[in-house]
């Protein structure tokens, strides 16, 4: 086993159980350990920052965060190391082309924002509840246009349909400009092209003078192959998706939901 110095792993269906929780207590003395051994803990997601700080609420210790898909990295110290900003005419070009498009029919669209997040849903409903658990400050909008925030991710999804196909056909429209990439949940996240959990992840390890040799990796879904593949350890979770298990020599002997992650680290540690 390689000697780990970076311990990089995706939150949900991935660190987290099917809850969305963690074992505190154990992970409080792995972070203490990960401390005293000097490797360093980075929690890689889609999720926004808010949400991931509410997720290690009782925990302290150094945690670096990868979130909205690397559009947004914040170090150990709480310092935004760099953001990525959607251009608003090529946003602005996107959401035109979701709403005319019939493949994108019916898609429930979220723009993750520096200030806030903005969707197309109706306040009163479900879906907007459902995805007020991940987003802090969600406002619905009767036309996303009207957002003049900074945009760090659009959050696409759909209760029908795969999402291969869209991906793919957003990929082609906005090749060099825009990134689709597949999120679980039958959902797209949208970056500005080039940013991802692995080019987070690029940049903690130039600060810190490592390399992905010295990572080790843990993702289930197809936002997490990069990374994964990267990692000197890349690991996709027993539970993962199809599409990433076919992709992954690796697979966790647990899951998610046996705390697959936290195991693989207590090795680490020894």
């Amino acid at each position: 086993m390689a000697l780990v110095k970076v311990i990089a792993s995706d939150m949900d269906g991935t660190f987290l159980n099917d809850e969305g929780t963690f074992d505190e207590k154990a992970f409080q003395a792995q972070l203490d350990e990960m401390k005293k051994q000097g490797l360093h803990f980075v929690s890689a997601s889609s999720n926004q920052y808010q949400h991931l700080l509410e997720l290690f609420k009782n925990v302290s210790g150094p945690i670096s965060y990868i979130c909205n898909n690397g559009a947004l990295v914040v170090d150990e110290r709480g310092v935004i190391v760099t953001e990525e900003i959607i251009d608003h005419l090529v946003l602005r070009k996107a959401l035109e082309y979701l709403e005319s498009e019939s493949l994108y029919a019916g898609a429930e669209i979220i723009l993750v924002g520096r200030n806030g997040t903005y969707c197309n849903l109706p306040a009163d409903s479900k879906r907007f509840k459902a995805s007020q658990y991940f987003y802090e400050n969600m406002q619905s909008m009767r036309d996303l246009k009207l957002v003049f925030d900074s945009i760090y991710k659009l959050d696409i999804t759909w209760e029908a349909g795969g999402v291969v196909k869209r991906q793919d056909e957003f990929n082609h429209k906005f090749s060099g400009q825009l990134a689709a990439t597949s999120s679980g949940m039958n959902g797209l996240d949208v970056m500005v092209d080039g940013v991802s959990k692995l080019s987070g992840l690029q940049i903690l390890l130039a600060d810190w003078n490592l390399s992905f040799e010295d990572v080790a990796a843990f993702g289930d879904n197809g936002n997490d192959f990069e990374m994964i593949d990267a990692a000197g350890e890349g690991y996709a979770m027993k539970n993962s998706a199809e599409d990433l298990l076919s992709r992954v020599n690796s697979v966790t002997d647990e899951t998610n939901e046996d705390q697959g992650v936290q195991k693989q680290i207590a090795k680490y540690l020894g």
